[in-house]
Formats: structure tokens, C-alpha cells, sequence
């Protein structure tokens, strides 16, 4: 028993270490550019160049991954997401969302199984978070483009060029259209052209309409033309689009409340009778043939909710 403890111990503590080390960078991260701009802002370069020498251990382990190649996906994702952490502080926060409930039921159960079963949800919790982000980020983005054109389109017919114009939206226009934005005209003010920081803003927001603003920008570029007129044109297509994917919001809320309900009513569930009789629900947990059920549960609940958000998902 007091090895028990002991591991429990180290397993909260670790919990704990890798919680407040992602959280911290979170909070006090800033943009991708500023930390840029940082290395040619610093007066004393002995000081920088310590700094470069002394850097911390979580960029080089970030650095290391990179290298490897295999964390492409998660890196843009929490880009899309607008999210402060690299991946390596992503992947801390999700072990610590997996030792938590680990080490907690191991100690006042003495079940690790069960635990083991919960802290791996808890595992995916942050993903399904990063996904909810991105998808809601995306789609306040594609709502604000019709806005977003029509500031183009008086930037334009005022005299500003086209990169002014943009540049203008990034004063005038709400989040998060205001931000990205921002970003694409720093990202031009450091050199980058503006047909690849526009591309940079494709990949980050991913909406068809936006695709479609882009190319028409490629398009003018090379061919002329009218551009206030094209934009104003795209504008209320676009315009119309969102007024249909708003009337099919409003006709499948029911299914796609449905689908969280459901989805959630088997967990919940299970978490209080976890909570007020532990023993008889530590019996599913066991390495028998009782292990099905909470396995074939959790296997049924996922297919349910993905078949109901596949069908309620409409593409307009």
C-alpha cells in the first residue's frame, strides 16, 4: 500500500508540473511575429545571443519533433485554433488531463483500470476542444466575409490599393477576421509577398468563399480589371450562401442538440454511479469479460454521435 501512495505521488505530481507548464504558455505566449520581431528588437546582442544558447528545454524538444515531421497537422491545428502553444505544450496538457483521473482513482479506489479508461477520454478532450475552436473560428470568419468585402470594396473605390485595403480591414472589421488580418499585413510589412501571405491565410481558415476571394485577388493580379466590381459581385453570392447556411442551422439545432445529448448521457451517467457506489462499478473495469460492456458502450456512443452529426452536416 504505500507503494500505492507513493506512485500516486508522483503521478498527481506530474500532473500538476505538466498542467501549469502548458497553461503558463498559454497565458504569457505571444504571436508568432513578435517573437520574431523580439530577436532583431534586443539592444544587446551578448544578451540575445546567451539566450539563443540558454533556451529553454520545452523549444528544443518542440524543435526536435519539428524536425521529425510528424506533428505538421497538430501544429497547424492550434494555429487555426488561434492557440498560444506549441506542440510539445499541447501534448503536456493532455497527459496531465490523462494523470489526473488516473492517479485520483487509483488512490481513493484502488482501481487503476477504471481510471486508466477515464483519464484516456479526458486524453481526447483537448482535441475535441482544439476541433470545436478551429470549426467555430472558421465559421465566424465565413460569416464576417460579406462585411469583410464590403470594406474592401470602399477601400478600393476610395483610391487605396488593394494591400491598403486589406490592411484596412484589420482596424475596422470584428474578430476573428481582425486578427487575421493583422497577421497577414505583418506579415507582408516583413517582406513576405502578398499573394503568399494570402495563401498563408487559406491555410489557416479553411472556407471555401475565402478560396474563392483569393483567387479572384490572383486573377485581377495578372489579368486587371475591375476589382471593386468582381468583389461586390462575390460579395453577395457569398451573402446569400451564409443566409442558407444560417436557415439550415436554425432547421437542424434539434438533431445536433440531440447528438451532444446523447453523446454525453453515457459518460455522465457513469461518472456519478462511479461516484456514489464505486465497487459496483469498478466490477465492468475488471480484466473479464465484463470488460465489453464499457468498451462496446463508449465504441456505440462514438458511432451514434458521428452517424447523427453526419447527417444533420449539410454542405451548401
Amino acid at each position: 500500500m504505500p507503494m500505492v501512495y507513493i506512485g500516486v505521488a508522483v503521478l498527481a505530481g506530474l500532473a500538476v508540473f505538466f498542467s501549469i507548464l502548458g497553461l503558463n504558455s498559454m497565458i504569457t505566449a505571444g504571436s508568432e511575429v513578435d517573437d520574431r520581431l523580439d530577436a532583431y528588437a534586443t539592444m544587446n546582442t551578448l544578451f540575445a545571443a546567451n539566450n539563443e544558447d540558454q533556451s529553454r528545454l520545452g523549444d528544443r524538444v518542440n524543435a526536435y519533433l519539428n524536425e521529425r515531421g510528424f506533428t505538421g497537422s497538430m501544429a497547424a491545428a492550434l494555429a487555426r485554433a488561434n492557440v498560444k502553444l506549441t506542440v510539445v505544450e499541447f501534448m503536456m496538457i493532455k497527459l496531465a488531463l490523462l494523470l489526473v483521473p488516473f492517479a485520483l482513482l487509483w488512490l481513493f479506489t484502488g482501481q487503476p483500470i477504471g481510471g486508466f479508461f477515464i483519464g484516456l477520454v479526458c486524453f481526447f478532450i483537448p482535441d475535441l476542444w482544439l476541433r470545436q475552436r478551429e470549426a467555430k473560428r472558421s465559421a465566424d470568419f465565413a460569416l464576417q466575409l460579406p462585411d469583410t468585402l464590403a470594406l474592401i470594396v470602399s477601400g478600393l473605390r476610395a483610391g487605396f490599393s488593394l494591400q491598403q485595403s486589406l490592411l484596412n480591414v484589420a482596424k475596422e472589421a470584428p474578430e476573428p477576421t481582425a486578427t487575421e488580418f493583422m497577421r497577414l499585413g505583418q506579415e507582408v510589412q516583413l517582406g513576405v509577398p502578398l499573394h503568399d501571405a494570402l495563401d498563408g491565410l487559406v491555410r489557416r481558415i479553411k472556407s471555401p468563399d475565402l478560396d474563392l476571394i483569393v483567387s479572384v485577388f490572383k486573377i485581377h493580379s495578372r489579368v486587371g480589371g475591375n476589382l471593386s466590381t468582381v468583389l461586390e459581385t462575390v460579395g453577395s453570392t457569398i451573402r446569400e450562401r451564409v443566409r442558407l447556411r444560417r436557415e439550415v442551422q436554425v432547421i437542424t439545432a434539434q438533431q445536433r442538440y440531440a447528438s451532444y445529448v446523447l453523446g454525453a448521457m453515457p459518460p455522465i451517467l457513469g461518472l456519478i454511479i462511479l461516484t456514489l457506489n464505486p465497487e459496483y462499478m469498478m466490477e465492468m473495469f475488471q480484466w473479464n469479460v465484463f470488460l465489453c460492456i464499457p468498451v462496446g458502450a463508449a465504441i456505440m456512443t462514438i458511432l451514434g454521435f458521428l452517424v447523427i452529426r453526419k447527417i444533420v452536416d449539410i454542405k451548401i
